[in-house]
């Protein structure tokens, strides 16, 4: 990362892979490990999008409306990749079939019921959390959550098997430099936790828990991570961080 165009390189790979902006490289090419050492960066920004439509409703309307706006800016600059994620994930790791079947679940843009009650549930909870907190809070919430949740992503993407031949997890499970861009990404997410780092010391464990069992339960049922395993562990420790946060 040392080399000045490496790095715009990544960080516009990171952006776009992560968002809907469109700022992809030029030459169209996904950037050196799809610029995953800016996961938890990329996650902050985003978390601190929705947190300030968050407080900026919070002003002129109920805390319930205003949870629910940030909730929705999440989804729109994600292009609601992670609660896609989320939803192939439960239909595939948590319905039958032998692992060939499972992987064909999670390719099916047919949701089943798996995955409808999996993305209504952590709606319904992250708009619960968000809710209860003030506007300041709030954004700091959304903030860390978003760092911390990129970089659980993080971990998967480079250090959980890919199980699919092809694809864009390839390039971003890529063993060169796994090391370095992880702790880059962990020292980001350590700067990030700074805005509220007693209740981000907190929600750290839960997220790497939450982390870890998405994992373990890929393995035994697919033999490692696919895209849509990375996106139910974006959300899922999203949601946990914003639970912790929620605490009062």
């Amino acid at each position: 990362m040392s080399n000045p165009n490496s790095t715009i390189r990544s960080l516009r790979a990171a952006v776009s892979f992560l968002t809907v902006l469109p700022v992809a490289n030029v030459d169209g090419s996904p950037g050196e490990r799809l610029g995953r050492a800016y996961f938890p960066a990329i996650g902050a920004f985003i978390g601190l999008a929705a947190g300030a439509v968050f407080a900026v409703l919070s002003s002129v309307t109920t805390p319930l409306l205003a949870a629910a706006g940030g909730v929705a800016v999440l989804s729109v600059l994600t292009g609601a990749m992670h609660l896609d994620g989320l939803a192939d994930s439960a239909d595939g790791l948590l319905g039958g079939g032998d692992v060939t079947r499972r992987l064909e679940k999670m390719r099916d843009p047919r949701l089943g019921s798996f995955g409808v009650t999996a993305i209504v549930v952590v709606l319904l909870l992250e708009v619960a959390a968000i809710s209860a907190m003030s506007p300041a809070r709030g954004l700091a919430a959304l903030v860390v959550a978003g760092a911390l949740s990129r970089l659980a992503t993080l971990s998967v993407v480079t250090f959980v098997p890919y199980v699919r031949p092809s694809g864009l997890g390839v390039a971003a499970s890529e063993a060169r430099h796994r090391g370095t861009d992880f702790v880059f990404g962990a020292a980001t997410a350590a700067i990030v936790c700074a805005i509220d780092w007693r209740r981000a010391a907190i929600a750290l464990p839960l997220v790497g828990l939450t982390a870890l069992g998405i994992s373990t339960l890929a393995r035994r049922r697919v033999g490692g991570a696919t895209g849509d395993v990375c996106g139910a562990t974006a959300e899922l420790c999203q949601l946990a961080t914003l639970l912790v946060f929620a605490i009062r």
